[in-house]
């Protein structure tokens, strides 16, 4: 192989990580075209691209209404070709779960069409390269990858937010279907996202890969600010487990009741006779814009008396230790999804598109 040219619109760590052991070999001979300005693309995948040595450029169109998004990996030597084009992206869930398309063709260099079709790729990145020097730029460093980041032009998985090219529109909220029963590949274990810089001594505490997704049992569409402790003065720090018009089986939920005697009916509850409420710990996973943040255990409250005759939520749950990572203002309005747990050594879900 002489060259290997890899397109993508969004890239994470973990895709980046899924390709590095065959990657790291050739990364001398390879360019990177990686789309940013898209709410996706985080500044650890382009670290970890850059450690591995390819040749990096960032693509950004400067509009959020048309975003870079060719996915091509195409390897060239002397005689032939090899190109892999589709719709996955440098991603984990592009990689593994997500329903993509694609094809794999090998090319002949010998034969005209094949050296064509070839040729006609090469030459559109480097018009791009050539052309656009300010919206194709080549990345060199972890400072200039920082920068970048501070600009809003790349996501940080430390820190991940929801306003990402993924999920766009409005989603169908009622269904009582069990997810699609395809393969789901966690992401591997890892250490805690970081700031893309060379690494400090010591290593940083890992993380368990989440839970696998069991049905879906509640949906909250336009989560408010106060779901999300952003009041201002006192923040309840509940989540509240409210109707939200949510159906099973074509039948709105009785919130009074279906959170604490269906949807967390087998946790160990303890009644308080002095509060007159009843109080479990749920194991929750929590999923924000598509990347897993860690595990929680948070505390949940039932009161009847809540109710008070008005049809309120009768069970909340606590947001704790999760607070700093579900306050931003960038998930206002954002849906939130509950899932239960796939089997019984799993976890809640609580996922925040």
């Amino acid at each position: 192989m002489t060259e290997l040219l890899l397109s993508s619109a969004f890239a994470n760590s973990a895709g980046v990580g899924a390709v590095s052991a065959s990657l790291a070999p050739i990364a001398g001979k390879c360019r990177a075209f990686i789309g940013i300005r898209n709410g996706s693309t985080t500044a650890q995948a382009l670290a970890a691209l850059l450690r591995l040595g390819v040749q990096l450029y960032g693509v950004d169109t400067a509009t959020r209404s048309r975003i870079f998004h060719p996915k091509l990996y195409l390897a060239t030597s002397v005689a032939r070709a090899r190109a892999i084009i589709g719709s996955a992206n440098l991603t984990h869930p592009g990689l593994f779960n997500n329903i993509e398309a694609g094809a794999d063709i090998d090319l002949d260099l010998g034969e005209q069409a094949d050296r064509d079709f070839v040729e006609g790729f090469l030459n559109g990145f480097r018009h791009l390269v050539a052309n656009f020097p300010e919206h194709c730029f080549p990345i060199t460093s972890g400072r200039q990858i920082i920068e970048l980041m501070r600009q809003g032009l790349l996501e940080d998985e430390r820190n991940p937010k929801t306003d990402i090219a993924l999920g766009a529109g409005k989603q169908g909220a009622k269904t009582s279907k069990a997810s699609i029963a395809l393969p789901f590949t966690a992401p591997p274990k890892n250490k805690r996202a970081r700031k893309p810089r060379p690494p400090r001594t010591g290593p940083s505490a890992p993380v368990s890969a989440p839970s696998p997704y069991g049905q879906l049992v509640w949906l909250k569409p336009s989560l408010p600010k106060s779901d999300l402790q952003l009041n201002a003065g006192h923040a309840p720090g509940v989540l509240r487990l409210t109707q939200a018009q949510y159906e099973v089986n074509g039948q709105r939920i009785d919130q009074t009741t279906y959170f604490r005697n269906e949807v967390f009916a087998h946790l160990p509850w303890t009644f308080n006779r002095t509060a007159d409420k009843e109080t479990t710990v749920a194991p929750v996973s929590l999923v924000i814009a598509g990347v897993y943040v860690g595990d929680f255990d948070l505390p949940l409250s039932h009161k009847a008396a809540w109710e008070s005759g008005q049809g309120n939520y009768t069970t909340a749950l606590h947001w704790e230790d999760a607070t700093d990572h579900i306050k931003k203002p960038g998930l206002v309005g954002r849906t939130l999804r509950l899932y239960e747990p796939a089997n019984p050594r799993s976890r809640f879900i609580l996922e925040i598109d």
